[in-house]
């Protein structure tokens, strides 16, 4: 974390405290802001690297901070939200968050988590090689497309904004169609270390993919859960068609 700049922002002086001590050690310069106001501020500023923030805070909430930072830059944010909050997840997910910590947390699960989530947008700005399987593979049957090389996916022809999480769990799944993915599978190739256990990632994720991609989401047609145990593409004929 050498010389990244990280901006925390969070209305708890305890917490605030204790996540700046944890990246000051990794060797990070470290911003504080205690509202969103003032987050709001301090971003255009200083222009993080890396924001970490509270979901809950006095004036605008997370959320609101997470779009207005989303209108200007894709700098990678860490969401800290309460245990088991969904909910939460998949608002801050809509608002361009990258990812969530359910509090409290293990301090190198929090570094592990910003390494990647700062490692996954260089890769998506261009900054880092796409690996040999992933450069190589595509998937259009004729009403979902997925262009590897140009970041793109196609819906009946229409460009579907999808965050870097969500374009690199698609890709993963559609280049395993047909197999049995377990969320364990699942996190360690998509997430990365430091993701451990947080099913609840592929869960809030997945659901939000559907969304983007599924006609139907109550009747998928590409992503099927297998209960307890994980998901499967379901690779589509070229002639698919609604």
């Amino acid at each position: 974390m050498l010389g990244t700049k990280v901006l925390i922002i969070d209305d708890d002086e305890g917490l605030l405290q204790l996540v700046s001590v944890i990246f000051k050690k990794s060797g990070a310069q470290v911003i504080t802001a205690t509202d969103s106001l003032d987050g709001i501020s301090k971003f255009f500023l200083h222009l993080p690297d890396l924001v970490v923030m509270d979901v809950m805070m006095p004036g605008n909430t997370g959320f609101e901070v997470c779009q207005r930072i989303r209108q200007i830059s894709n700098a990678p944010i860490i969401m800290l939200t309460a245990l088991n909050a969904e909910q939460e997840m998949l608002r801050g997910l809509a608002a361009g968050a990258d990812d969530f910590l359910s509090k409290p947390f293990n301090s190198e699960v929090l570094l592990a988590r910003a390494r990647t989530v700062l490692r996954r947008t260089r890769r998506s700005n261009g900054k880092t090689e796409h690996n040999r399987d992933d450069a190589s593979f595509s998937y259009n049957d004729g009403y979902l497309s997925i262009d590897i090389e140009r970041h793109e996916v196609l819906k009946h022809g229409k460009r579907i904004k999808l965050t870097p999480v969500e374009f690199r769990l698609l890709v993963y799944l559609a280049r395993n169609s047909g197999k049995l993915l377990t969320f364990e599978k699942i996190l360690a190739n998509v997430w990365g270390n430091g993701y451990q256990g947080s099913m609840e990632h592929v869960h809030v994720y997945i659901s939000h993919l559907r969304r983007k991609i599924e006609e139907d989401t109550r009747n998928p047609r590409y992503i099927m859960t297998v209960h307890g145990i994980g998901y499967i593409f379901e690779k589509q004929e070229i002639a698919y068609r609604t």
